[in-house]
This record gives structure tokens, sequence and C-alpha cells, in this order.
């Protein structure tokens, strides 16, 4: 060991250590604790003696015992061991703190399922749906629900007894679907006025009739280009070579997002991109094969100068004019 290096006595780490403050504090436990929200309150009066000396150094000393005597409560906690490590299992929380965003409100419920809850009304689960029942005349089990119920109705409504109200000459089957279909365009209109009453569909605008009015008419409006908007850009060309019309807008056109960002006000962000594409350019290797890039360029401009003669011939010799002295 070299005499410039230093040396670390024990004697010397002991006695740091014993100039530390010590888990255990010397005041009073008159605390009122919410370990819940890992908090704890502090009613008792300050020494005004000690804090007009000096205030920074008596509210440190103040804070820290108040936060020792906070975690020493806390290691009393009931322990729970975890894969990660041990855990603390914190009791309810005293004292109660606003949310930060108000409380959820419930669903407004249908006319349908405010009924169902009046009258007790459940849905069926899975089970029931699939219940059987014991079909006599087949002799054999068939869905209670569902559509094979429907057809199982049909058979045996096969033959329909005549009402002294019938009329004569009236198909009753004709009949029994009319108002079949009666019935299936009432439950559709109590399921548009259901849906027209919650607030999910005032909110969203899934599925709802336009009705054509004049208070309606900035939002049919609105409907109106944002379809023909989308309808524009549909093409295989993306609307790039669609005849725009008359009375037709110039849509702005999107470009680089990149160069978007670079504003007038903001010029030296783009100076420093520039500065740091030449750094990038001049810092490293060039990747271009040079001699090739060469004979390509030669090989252009004689391309060009036998092209610009071939041309020069057939147009045939120009006249030069004498100059008059």
């Amino acid at each position: 060991m070299s005499s410039n290096q230093a040396v670390v006595n024990a004697s010397d780490i002991l006695a740091a250590s014993e100039n530390l403050p010590k888990y255990l504090v010397d005041k009073e436990d008159t605390l009122q604790y919410d370990l819940g929200n890992l908090t704890a309150f502090d009613y008792s009066s300050i020494n005004k003696a000690e804090y007009k000396e000096n205030p920074q150094e008596y509210l440190l000393k103040f804070s820290r015992d108040n936060v020792q005597l906070l975690v020493s409560r806390l290691f009393q906690c009931p322990l729970k061991v975890i894969d990660e490590g041990t855990l603390a299992i914190l009791p309810k929380c005293i004292t109660p703190i606003p949310r930060e965003r108000q409380l959820p409100t419930d669903k407004p419920k249908t006319r349908w399922e405010a009924f169902a809850k009046l009258k007790g009304i459940k849905k069926k689960t899975k089970s029931q749906k699939n219940a059987l029942e014991f079909d006599e005349q087949k002799e054999e089990y068939v869905n209670k629900y569902g559509k094979s119920r429907s057809q199982k109705e049909k058979e045996e409504n096969w033959a329909v007894t005549a009402g002294p109200q019938d009329k004569v000459g009236e198909d009753p089957f004709t009949k029994m679907d009319e108002e079949k279909n009666d019935r299936v365009q009432r439950q559709k209109n109590r399921e548009q006025r259901n849906y027209d009453d919650s607030a999910i569909r005032k909110s969203v605008n899934l599925g709802k009739p336009m009705v054509f009015s004049k208070d309606n008419r900035p939002q049919i409006k609105s409907d109106l280009n944002h379809q023909f908007d989308v309808a524009k850009i549909s093409t295989a060309s993306v609307g790039k070579f669609d005849k725009q019309l008359t009375e037709e807008s110039a849509k702005p056109k999107r470009g680089n997002k990149r160069l978007q960002n670079l504003g007038d006000g903001n010029v030296q962000k783009e100076s420093e991109n520039n500065i740091k594409m030449l750094d990038r350019i001049f810092n490293k290797e060039s990747v271009i094969n040079v001699e090739k890039a060469t004979s390509q360029h030669i090989k252009g401009e004689e391309r060009k100068n036998y092209i610009k003669k071939r041309t020069s011939t057939k147009e045939g010799p120009t006249k030069k004019h004498k100059s008059s002295k």
C-alpha cells in the first residue's frame, strides 16, 4: 500500500456513527397517526425560545423527530412476505382526501331496465336459456327458448280454430303473420324510444337518423363535408388527379411533419439541425465511391454532347452572315 493512499480506521467510523441521530427520539409521542395515508399530525406547541435562537435548525430537528416516530410506527404494522420482498399491511385511511375528479355517476337505466328492477325481473342465465322441456308429441326434449321453440309453435299451429269474430274467407295464418310483424315493429319502436331517452343515445350519434330541420343544418353540413373529404381521398391516387369543383375550397397539403414544426419563429432550431447534419457528414468517412461517380458524370456529359451534335446535324448547317464594316 502506498503512503499516499488514505487509511481508514474502524475507530473513526464508529466515532462518526455515534454523532448521527439515533432512531430513538427523546420526546413524548403525542402524534396522531394516519398510517393508511402515511401521515402524522403534531398539534403540540413549539418552544418559542429555541425557535427564536435558530428557526431553521429547530424546525429541522422537530421534523426529523416526527418523521422518525412515523417510521417507527410503520415498522410495527403486520408484515407480508412476497417474492419481491416484505410488505407492510397498512390500516384503513382515517383522513378523507379529496378526489382529483368527481365521483363516477351511474349509467342511466333504460325503460326496460327500470321496469325489470321494479318488478324484480332478472336476466336469464346461460343455463336458463339452454333449458330443455319434454315434448309429449315428439317424445323428446326440445329447447324451451330460442329458434327451435318458434319452430315448435309453427308445427303445433298447423290448424287454427276459427272463432265467431273471424271473417269469412280470411286466411288465419296471414293474420297471425301480420300480428307478429306488428309486435316486432312495436318492439323496435320501444327500443328506439329507450335509446333516445338514455344519456348514451344523446351523447353518441351512433345509428341516429339524420333529422333534416333548420336547427340541424350546421351538423348536416359538417357531416356532408366530412363524407366528401373521405370520398375524395378514397381513389387509387388519393385524390391527386381528381378534378376540383368550382366552389370547392383548396385543402391544405400535408407536408413533412418535421418541416412543419420549424416555423418562422424557430430559426435557431433549424440552424442547429443543419449544423448537426453537417457534423454527421464531415465527421464520418464517406461511403460514396468517388471514382464510380466521376466516371458516370463524364459518361453523362459525353452522352449529352453526342445528342446535341446529332440534333444539330439533322437541322442543317446554319448560314453565317458577313459583318459590314
